[in-house]
């Protein structure tokens, strides 16, 4: 047959080997035949689908804790009446610019 080789004409040609348990694998399984696709359409449906939804990482749940303590203790001087400096005001702010940098990364 003329012309290129399917391998040398096909757009996916990128190749990802991902590791799964016995659960997940049966759940991908069941969620790709109950789509009536193979497994593989399934996973690129659900990324192309995605529309840039924040994963939770882990740097993002201890940089929102950490804002999430830092005004927590704001919040209690402010009710004890006890005045609360500039510096722990801002400190509270560059946590939370450093939480949205890391959900949007």
């Amino acid at each position: 047959m003329p012309g290129k080789p399917g391998s040398e004409t096909r757009y996916r040609n990128h190749v990802r080997t991902t590791r799964w348990s016995d659960q997940e694998l049966a759940y991908l399984t069941e969620l790709a035949h109950y789509s009536g696709c193979s497994v593989p359409e399934l996973l690129r449906r659900l990324v192309c689908r995605a529309n840039h939804q924040i994963i939770i990482s882990r740097d993002l749940v201890y940089q929102v804790t950490r804002l999430g303590t830092n005004v927590n203790q704001i919040a209690k001087k402010l009710n004890s009446e006890q005045p609360v400096s500039a510096d722990e005001l801002t400190a509270a702010y560059q946590q939370l610019l450093k939480a949205v940098s890391v959900a949007r990364s």
